[in-house]
């Protein structure tokens, strides 16, 4: 047992270590509007080399493709060796003023696609990473990753409307919600479904040029959080401290339940289960049936970013640089110190987790699944 002096600690470095994710929260916020973010976390994107081979005739530059990890960290947009760590290169060639890249690209139909800080929204050949087009419709930031359904891409922006692409980079229509949009849309293949800043999740006709077809009311903003399980239920958390099942075809809510913190990245749906973090410091199992508890640890700071799920456990990464791996039963398997801050959700290439670092002396750190440090990734200035 601690001993009084020493809990009061803990509670005063929690405290501290929240008002600091309020803090970076408060000035992430400002994408809504016009002041300039000071910076953004690694997001990334991992395609394995068979999908890059396909997408070239050119048999030269096909034979140079490996497992590649597409990083959007700063003012590049950076190609990386999945299994060494090694840049392979960077779009653009060079920085373009103070732009940066805040969301994980997207490979869709053959193509790179990722929006900036700038409100422009990129095409890009993923083999040559060089610009197909580049296009500013937007007038926020570009903080969501785009869909696609049928042949549209559908881009989310921080000036709370949705943009819908075809593959030339022209707008077909713009959905709007009355606040910034920094959720990654997901669909059924019909339906689109969004949520936003504004505390509401929309159902959308795509080819009705963004008719709304129901709305639900979250009583809480949307950063990244939004899954669609098979079971035809989404699944959303929100900032105020709650996680929902909604029913995708009516907008039904199923079940609503209680967290210790805000939950900002997507869950994880397995099953039964649905696997998540929160900014209280918590991963917890809840049933997917009634939103029961099923089990609940603490990672010992803040979880921002969504939980990576494979046969060895669910890996998280935490606020103070902790990067975990955790049993499906909720025992942590092991804890690995990384540094910096771990706010982005971690993927999976291989036998290796891939976490990205802010504000720590690197960008990415590759673990593998017994928590062994295999790389590491800087870039080169």
């Amino acid at each position: 047992m601690n001993a009084p002096g020493e809990e009061s600690q803990k509670m005063h470095k929690r405290r501290i270590s929240l008002l600091l994710l309020f803090v970076t929260f408060s000035f992430l916020l400002s994408a809504c509007g016009g002041t300039p973010a000071p910076a953004s976390w690694p997001e990334s994107l991992v395609v394995d080399k068979a999908t890059l081979q396909k997408l070239t005739t050119d048999q030269a530059i096909a034979d140079k493709q490996v497992d590649t990890l597409f990083v959007s960290s700063g003012s590049f947009v950076y190609a990386i060796n999945a299994e060494t760590g090694q840049e392979i290169g960077r779009y653009p060639e060079k920085a373009e003023g103070t732009n940066m890249y805040a969301s994980a690209p997207a490979l869709l139909n053959g193509s790179l696609y990722v929006g900036d800080y700038s409100s422009q929204f990129h095409s890009i050949d993923p083999t040559t990473r060089l610009q197909k087009w580049v296009k500013k419709d937007a007038t926020g930031r570009f903080i969501a990753s785009p869909v696609m359904i049928d042949d549209l891409i559908l881009a989310p922006n921080a000036d709370g409307h949705l943009y819908a692409y075809n593959s030339n980079g022209e707008v077909r229509w713009k959905f709007a919600a009355s606040n910034g949009i920094w959720s990654t849309p997901v669909t059924d293949g019909k339906t689109v479904f969004i949520s936003s800043m504004d505390r509401k999740l929309y159902a959308i006709d795509p080819g009705a040029e963004g008719k709304v077809l129901w709305t639900v009311d979250l009583g809480g903003s949307v950063v990244f959080s939004q899954v669609l399980g098979k079971d035809g239920n989404l699944y959303i958390g929100t900032l105020n401290n709650e996680i929902f099942s909604i029913a995708s075809d009516s907008g039904k809510i199923n079940w609503q339940v209680k967290t210790s913190g805000g939950v900002w990245s997507p869950v994880v749906v397995d099953n039964d289960k649905i696997f998540a973090g929160d900014q209280s410091g918590k991963v917890f199992a809840l049933s997917s049936k009634d939103g029961s508890k099923i089990w609940e640890t603490d990672a010992g700071s803040p979880v921002v970013g969504g939980l990576a799920l494979t046969d060895k456990g669910l890996f998280v990464g935490t606020q103070n640089g902790d990067a975990l791996c955790i049993s499906v039963n909720g025992q942590k398997v092991w804890t690995q110190t990384v540094g910096g801050k771990l706010y982005a959700t971690p993927v999976v290439s291989g036998n290796n987790v891939i976490f990205g670092v802010f504000e720590g002396d690197k960008s990415l750190a590759a673990l593998d699944e017994n928590g062994k440090l295999v790389w590491t990734f800087t870039p080169s200035k």
